[in-house]
């Protein structure tokens, strides 16, 4: 698996409209890349806004990078007025809690 960590300052805190454009556009378009595993966005404090994506491989992490360029190039650029901060790499160590949670 391969993670992408993205964090991005914002001119504003979080709303609404952030969390629409999310849920309706970014997320499940990111559900459409090949290897797509799992998304998270926190919010990381005031007008503080990070994600993590996992992927099955690299390639799949570098086109949901480009396509979340596009989206805040597009929709976003007055809420993320610089580029985020990206670090990338190899998933090493994980655990998913089983859902299988006895009675």
């Amino acid at each position: 698996m391969y993670a992408t960590l993205r964090i991005y300052e914002m001119t504003e805190d979080w709303d609404e409209f952030l969390q629409e454009r999310l849920d309706r556009e970014f997320i499940p378009a990111l559900g459409q890349i090949s290897g797509f595993v799992a998304y998270y966005s926190v919010e990381a404090g005031p007008r503080l806004f990070s994600s993590v994506t996992i992927f099955e491989d690299r390639a799949g992490a570098e086109a949901s990078n480009r396509m979340a360029a596009e989206l805040v190039q597009r929709k976003l650029a007055d809420r993320f007025p610089t580029p985020p901060e990206v670090t990338a790499g190899p998933v090493r160590a994980f655990r998913v809690a089983s859902e299988d949670v006895p009675a």
